[in-house]
């Protein structure tokens, strides 16, 4: 046996409905319903859930598949280092427009507030060439940064829309994980609390063969047919004819 794999919380459901489909195959229910069976359907019920892990274990390989196709890729192993630098940049480019813009603020008053107080210098000018040039680095740094933001989130959503497993790909998986799950794990589980064979008839998953028709190049009979015998053969050479009657 399998070593027992613990179902998931959000699989217990589905375990749940495959035991209902078990229970309501033919040679269940019909051993159910004989006088003295040896368990009644919610006993049955009971058990099977009390070992749903074990029974579970039966259906092991599509299991994993299913929990595979939900994971889809796996977590990223970069480097420490190369998300460290990667947060860096991203502070960088965050800062560098708002202390520019602060810069530019505080460069442009101050020369500005010198030229209309009448001081006349190379300091005003030198403030104001300043402070204009702290605003070209605010806009071209502040451009930067929100083409960097708009690139990041169009490759996190990409990123994430290639993390969603395919829904046929998943769907596919879990009906496997079923299909396995009642076929291996929980109909021979049933039958043998009841002691029937493990593969009584009645509930397959292919349909019965058909019932096998008239051989080829011989038409069948339909309505009455008159009974297939034969006459005498008067060409034997054991025929001597009638014989005569007597004559009194």
């Amino acid at each position: 046996m399998n070593e027992p794999v613990p179902l998931r919380p959000e699989d217990r459901a589905a375990f749940e409905s495959a035991l209902w489909k078990a229970l309501a195959a033919p040679d269940i229910r019909a051993a159910l319903g004989r006088p003295g069976a040896p368990h009644t359907a919610g006993e049955l019920r009971a058990r099977a859930l009390a070992a749903a892990d074990s029974l579970a274990a039966e259906a092991s390989p599509e299991y994993a598949a299913l929990l595979d196709a939900r994971s889809g890729p796996g977590p990223d192993t970069s480097p420490a280092g190369g998300t460290g630098a990667k947060a860096a940049v991203a502070v960088l480019t965050v800062l560098t427009p708002l202390l520019s813009i602060a810069a530019a603020v505080i460069f442009l008053l101050l020369g500005y507030g010198l030229r209309v107080a009448g001081a006349s210098g190379p300091l005003a000018g030198t403030l104001v060439a300043t402070g204009w040039t702290a605003a070209v680095i605010a806009a071209v740094t502040g451009l930067a940064a929100g083409a960097g933001l708009a690139f990041t989130a169009a490759r996190h959503r990409s990123t994430q829309d290639h993390a969603q497993p395919a829904p046929d790909t998943l769907a596919q998986a879990h009906a496997a994980w079923l299909r396995a799950l009642l076929q291996r794990a929980l109909l021979p589980h049933l039958r043998r609390e009841l002691g029937l064979p493990g593969t009584a008839p009645g509930f397959t998953d292919t349909p019965p063969d058909p019932a096998p028709g008239p051989a080829p190049g011989k038409r069948a009979r339909l309505g009455y047919s008159r009974p297939d015998f034969a006459g005498p053969d008067f060409a034997s050479p054991d025929f001597t004819g009638p014989t005569p009657h007597s004559s009194e």
